[in-house]
């Protein structure tokens, strides 16, 4: 395939784009300590991730949950011997610094799960800058938009999944216009209040219909939801936990939710209505407006399509929207694999009978 590149790109960037950087491996093997932080910062009780039966029946042991993928990119913050902070995604910074943008923010994730990763797993990683685009200029400032792709194997070269994020690399305006989220009237959280939802049984492929709409996921978001969720997906990019930083240097209103623990309540919103057997194949979402303390979050989804691809394998197809009060934050669409009929576990599939 023959990439195009713009000629005011200068030539040390334009080597960067289609050519694998940073091969690494996790600083330490796949733990399920980790899983449960995450589990615990977006309240996830799948049976799935606690209950050694079930997971014994539909995976044949433990697994971590599939949102903590991007977990064995990320660097301990620090180690003995390291002259300087250790970062995640360093092609990243690459572009930031070659470009002369001092700030970055990243607007989409798309992640398709494969093998899932389990207790005990070494997985090693690789980053590819895809693409980057021309001077663009939001509500943040003027930069350039840069797509990253990142593969991620285990021990025995397996892949176990592979993530695509779009980050925006920018200089602040003078007088940056304002977000839309600074306007925005904090909601009042009362739909807490309301009892929990009859419990029902979990769904198989042939229950499920184009324009069901699942149950909506409503979380009240709070300064330790987003520092909860960030110190679980091992994110320590100041803007998810310092106030000063969000607010004076990416000229946001408060700290906000980083992007795996969004994925993580994405997760989560599709399991709590699949139950433990639906295992989600792919969910690719774009950030448009940070989620802040202080926000009512309700995750909703729909069904668009229910396929069955050619293994037997039976796929409902979802778009998602995430919204704080009447903002809406996130949109995206999920793959999830159900059970064919109550004697069916995607989980049971892999190689050429598993395609996400």
């Amino acid at each position: 395939m023959t990439i195009e590149i713009d000629q005011t790109v200068p030539a040390d960037v334009a080597e960067m784009i289609g050519r694998p950087q940073y091969p690494d491996t996790a600083d330490f093997p796949a733990e399920l300590g980790y899983g449960w932080n995450t589990l615990a910062a977006t309240e996830n009780g799948n049976p799935l991730y606690w209950d050694d039966g079930v997971a014994g029946m539909l995976t044949g042991g433990k697994i971590l949950p599939l949102s903590t993928l991007s977990l064995w990119l990320r660097p301990h913050r620090w180690s003995p011997g390291a002259t300087s902070e250790q970062r995640p995604m360093q092609s990243h910074f690459d572009l930031k610094d070659r470009l002369g943008l001092p700030e970055g923010i990243m607007s989409d994730n798309t992640v398709v799960f494969h093998d899932p990763v389990r207790p005990g797993d070494v997985i090693s990683h690789r980053q590819v800058v895809k693409s980057l685009s021309g001077p663009k200029t939001t509500w943040l400032g003027t930069g350039h938009f840069w797509v990253i792709d990142i593969e991620y194997h285990n021990q025995d070269d397996i892949l176990v999944g592979v993530e695509s994020y779009t980050g925006f690399g920018y200089r602040r305006a003078d007088s940056p216009a304002a977000s839309p989220s600074k306007s925005a009237g904090e909601p009042s959280g009362s739909e807490l209040d309301a009892p929990p939802p009859e419990a029902k049984p979990d769904p198989t492929h042939d229950q499920v219909s184009v324009g069901d709409a699942p149950p909506d996921l409503v979380h009240d978001v709070t300064a330790t939801t987003v520092v909860l969720g960030a110190l679980a997906s091992r994110d320590w990019r100041p803007m998810h936990h310092d106030y000063h930083f969000a607010t004076e240097r990416n000229g946001t209103r408060d700290i906000f939710l980083n992007t795996p623990n969004q994925l993580a309540w994405i997760e989560r919103a599709v399991t709590d209505w699949t139950g433990p057997r639906g295992r989600l194949g792919r969910v690719s979402f774009r950030m448009q407006d940070p989620v802040f303390p202080g926000d009512t979050m309700t995750i909703s989804s729909v069904v668009t399509g229910v396929p069955v691809d050619d293994s037997g394998c039976g796929w409902v197809d979802l778009d998602l929207v995430l919204r704080a009060g009447d903002r809406v934050c996130t949109t995206g669409k999920a793959k999830v694999a159900l059970p064919m009929s109550a004697a069916d576990n995607p989980w049971q599939r892999h190689g050429e009978d598993w395609n996400p």
